[in-house]
Parts: structure tokens; sequence; C-alpha cells
């Protein structure tokens, strides 16, 4: 009996923390509100793959949770195993950790760190040695690539090239792409150039080669060199809303390089405006650059917010409503143009919106107690409003009491 009393006091702890742990998530998740989708026009079908990922707070206690048309599912509900294997992941996620549950073990559940097609599932992160902390040059990439149809997996870490006359401090992998054949990766490199002695963001193009596990650079994308500005400046960025998809094979990357100007209003707040700016797509294959000619019907305050195909999506608040503009880059015509019109949205809300195929899905992004959540889908073309419902507390009981509500993100399942 002596010896078994350590493994009996570490299974009677275990039991005792485990109890503890569901008895304080069920006294937690019965103080939350229940949340639901209430339609007041069209096809409650449009609803059905639709999630959406947001948090609540009242009083120091919320909980993020997930909406979908089945209900309210809040992250303190899942149980600590199903916290571990991450159940409470996005559906695209989901699907991937169960059809490719090997491969998936130990990676991170972001979902641009991904690539897919119908024959690879590629994955890519940004990693470091956390040994000797933090360094500037110091980074590497952890790649993953799966091969779908033969099952053959390849794995390996492979430092960033390092340029003697700059030292990268920070970046960001914001493109995986696959080009006849080649693994090419685009980056947003935060660095100090040594001989101008100024801080650079460009984008770097890297080529691997995966056979030898190595990365080389391959081209580099900057912003055009002006004379010095005491309130201008130019920055450049990638045309993609990729915090929120796996990648999907392209062969055109999409950059906006635009002049800001800065007005200080005081020495605690300042405006940014965008007073001129241009989009020019990059060949992968060929390394070539060219200019994307906008129709003056393109104001400069118009967002490009997204590609899909040779379609440029544009945002624009005017006047309190959410105007779409489509921009076919290949017949340099404009495709649709919409105006949406929520009502009772405040500035302060503001809007949450997600283009998927030929809708667009839109939300304010926060609300409390004394505001209003509408929802709205909208064909893109034909502007008709194919959903119209609203956001709503289903225990009536709650009603009543202060509480900020949370949009993160806007999730439909494939």
């Amino acid at each position: 009996m002596k010896r078994y009393w350590k493994l009996i006091l570490l299974v009677s702890f275990t039991v005792l923390v485990i109890g503890a742990f569901y008895i304080q998530t069920s006294t937690a998740t019965s103080r939350l509100p229940e949340f639901a989708f209430e339609t007041v026009n069209g096809d409650e079908k449009e609803i059905e793959k639709l999630t959406l990922e947001a948090s609540f707070i009242q009083e120091g206690i919320g909980d993020s949770f997930q909406l979908n048309a089945d209900g309210t599912t809040y992250w303190s509900e899942y149980s600590y195993f199903e916290r571990i294997l991450g159940v409470n992941q996005r559906p695209k996620m989901e699907r991937l950790q169960k059809d490719y549950r090997n491969f998936m073990r130990g990676k991170s559940m972001t979902p641009y760190h991904f690539y897919e097609d119908e024959n690879l599932l590629v994955y890519v992160n940004l990693t470091w040695d956390t040994m000797n902390g933090y360094q500037p040059n110091d980074f590497e990439l952890d790649i993953g690539i799966l091969d779908k149809v033969s099952k053959e997996e390849t794995s390996f870490q492979a430092p960033i090239p390092v340029n003697k006359n700059s030292m990268i401090y920070s970046m960001d992998v914001e493109g995986i792409h696959i080009i006849d054949g080649q693994l090419k990766i685009i980056s947003r490199n935060y660095s100090y150039d040594k001989q101008s002695e100024k801080d650079i963001t460009a984008y770097q193009v890297y080529l691997v080669d995966i056979a030898a596990e190595t990365i080389q650079n391959e081209a580099i994308i900057t912003a055009k060199e002006d004379e010095d500005s005491s309130n201008q400046y130019r920055e450049v960025r990638i045309v993609n809303n990729k915090w929120e998809d796996i990648q999907q094979p392209m062969e055109q990357v999409v950059f906006e390089e635009g002049l800001i100007e800065e007005s200080v209003i005081d020495e605690w707040e300042s405006t940014y405006e965008t007073i001129d700016r241009e989009l020019f797509q990059y060949d992968l294959a060929t390394g070539e650059k060219e200019e994307i000619k906008l129709p003056k019907e393109i104001s400069n305050n118009a967002f490009p917010y997204a590609v899909n195909d040779e379609i440029i999506y544009f945002t624009e608040d005017v006047e309190g409503k959410l105007k779409l503009t489509s921009y076919n880059i290949e017949s340099e015509e404009l495709e649709a143009k919409q105006t949406i019109a929520i009502p009772d949205v405040t500035d302060e809300q503001g809007y949450m919106y997600k283009i998927h195929g030929d809708k667009v899905y839109v939300v304010p992004a926060t609300k409390n107690a004394e505001q209003d959540l509408p929802l709205h889908i909208v064909h893109l073309k034909t502007g008709d409003t194919l959903y119209e419902g609203k956001i709503t507390m289903k225990n009536p009981k709650k009603q009543d009491i202060d509480y900020n509500l949370d949009i993160h993100s806007i999730e439909l399942d494939e």
C-alpha cells in the first residue's frame, strides 16, 4: 500500500482540480446570456453556414463565444480536454484538423499560416530561437508540406537570408504560394538600413528550395523614394484579407502604394489621409510588375479590401453608408457598385464585413445594451438584400443589464 500512496494522491489531486474546473465553468457559464439570430426579412438558409466570433463582457464578467444558427457556444462551455485539442476553432481549421490530423499536430491554428489547393497543404510560420532570446536577423521559417495524393509529408526549419547592409528587427509572413511547383513566400519585413541609417518597411519574396531545405531572396518590393517631407510619406501593402482565410492559389499579387499626408490636430492627435495612390500587380512567375489603372469613379478614399480572382473589391464609408465597388482588372471595367445602409449604427460602432463569393456580410463591430446589432447579407452584383436580421438576447431576464458585445470575425463554413 505504501508503494502506491503517491499515485493515489496524484489521482485524487487530479480529480479535485478537474472537478473544481467544471464547477467553476458551470457557475460562470450560467451567468452568461444567450444570443440568437432573429430574422426580419429574407431566406434563413443564408445564415446556415454563418458563424460570428464574438466576446461578451458585463460588470467584469465575460467570455468569448461563437454564434451561429444553432445558438451561442461560449469558450468556457468546452471541456478542459476539448480546449487542449482545439475544438473551438474556426470551421475551416476544424476541417483541416479532422482531415489531416497527423500533419496538423503541433501547428498554429491561424488560417493564414496555411496554403491549400487540390494536391497540397502547406504550412509556414515564423519562429526564432527562444533559448537565446529575441535577436535581430535571428528569424527562421517553420515549413510543412503535405502531398494529399501520396500522403508524403515534408517538414523543416530554415533561416531567413541575412543582408549585411540591413538588420531585420520584425517580420510577418503575408503570402504563401505554389508557382510551377515552387514554393514562394512573401513577408513584410521591418528593418534598419545601415547605409542610409533609416528604418525600412519592404516586402521580400523568398524562393524555398524544398530539396535543399534552404530559403533564397528572389525579389524585394518597396515604396518609391521621394524627397523628405515633414508630413508626407509613402507606404506599400498587399491587398488581401489574409487574417481570416486559408490562402488559395493565385498567380498575381496586388499591391497598393499610397502617399499619406499627416495633419496634426494637437500634440496628442493626428489624422492621416491618402492623397495619392496607385495599385499594381506582381506576377509571381516572372517577377514583373504592372500598374493597375483605376477609373475616376473610384476615389482615393475607397479602400481596396480584397482580391478575388480578377476582381478587386473597394469599400468606402460615405455619409454613414457602406459603399462597395467591384473592379475587374482584366477587362478594366467596374463590375458593380452597391451602397448598403444599415439603420441605427453609430460611428463608434463601425462595421465588420466579409466578402464571400458574390455576397457581402455586414454587421456592426460592437454594441451595448442600448444599441441594435443588425445583420445584412447583400448580393454584390444585383444589390438585392438576401437576408436582413438582428442579433438579440434570448434571456428576457437579462435584457436590462448593461453590457458590451464585440464582433471579432465573420466565418463561413465550407
